[in-house]
């Protein structure tokens, strides 16, 4: 009985580690003006470029409106941005118009922040100078 008991507190907590780890994926694209894909390795201060951000949940039926996405800028002025593109099957885009800043650093950085219980989701996004 100890054991089995053992093994379903194990299995439990192996599951509990396995959704909150998986919960959203971000992915992230970076393009020039005319919509071809720049590598973040090496951008310039003052240029400006438009970031793909692709949202997708990976548990299904988030309590948390898309919307509710945060973002933290280091080095990374939004210049403009669209409003989220539903997809369908909780895949979501949003288009943002950013400008690379001088903030002193050798990088800039996004980053993307889902608050909830399952977990949510933190992604960066660097650029390097």
């Amino acid at each position: 009985y100890n054991i089995m008991k053992k093994l379903l507190v194990a299995l439990l907590v192996f599951c509990a580690t396995a959704v909150s780890t998986y919960a959203c994926d971000i992915q992230f694209t970076l393009q020039d003006s005319k919509g071809k894909t720049v590598s973040p390795a090496k951008v310039k201060v003052g240029e400006e470029y438009v970031l793909l951000v692709r949202f997708e949940t990976t548990h299904g039926n988030c309590g948390i409106a898309v919307e509710n996405t945060k973002f933290k800028l280091d080095g990374i002025k939004v210049e403009k941005a669209t409003d989220w593109e539903d997809h369908g099957n909780e895949v979501y885009t949003r288009k943002l118009q950013v400008k690379i800043v001088d903030n002193k650093k050798e990088t800039s950085s996004l980053v993307v922040v889902r608050e909830c219980g399952r977990g949510g989701a933190l992604a960066e996004f660097t650029l390097k100078k």
